[in-house]
């Protein structure tokens, strides 16, 4: 999550302005602070927007290469390996899955074909007992 609690000198740097003047904004009641776990005075970003329009945080510095390699030296080993083997499953559950998928959908193209092949016969059936209908009653009989 992003540190959205800046110290005074960090707040008012964001903010363009100088330590005074931040300090006397707060002494004025239009800038609202708040206390850390040390109980120094810190100000949130969102207050510094409020109050200030734009303001320019500072960019965190992204690691150096050697911050990377000496991460992946430090990573434990069966750490790697369990988490390895936990892709490796994931990727046959996956398989799995997709599998079932296909054969589900190949099921219910066979069901929905032989729903139509039904319907079908049972319009012919109709059509014919309509004809038998529709012949009187003694060419029905002798017919």
């Amino acid at each position: 999550m992003a540190k959205t609690l800046l110290n005074l000198s960090q707040a008012a740097q964001a903010a363009g302005i100088t330590r005074r003047t931040l300090y006397n904004h707060v002494k004025q009641g239009k800038v609202t602070v708040s206390r850390d776990g040390k109980n120094n005075p810190v100000v949130d970003v969102s207050e510094l927007i409020r109050v200030y329009g734009n303001v320019n945080l500072p960019e965190k510095q992204i690691p150096s290469v050697s911050h990377r390699e000496n991460a992946q030296k430090n990573f434990p080993h069966e750490q790697l390996t369990a988490m390895q083997k936990e892709l490796t499953e994931m990727k046959q559950a996956i398989k799995l899955m997709l599998e079932d998928k296909t054969q589900r959908e190949k099921e219910r193209q066979q069901h929905e074909d032989e729903k139509n092949q039904l319907r079908e016969e049972i319009r012919q059936l109709s059509e014919s007992l309509e004809l038998a209908r529709k012949k009187g009653f003694w060419s029905r009989l002798f017919g």
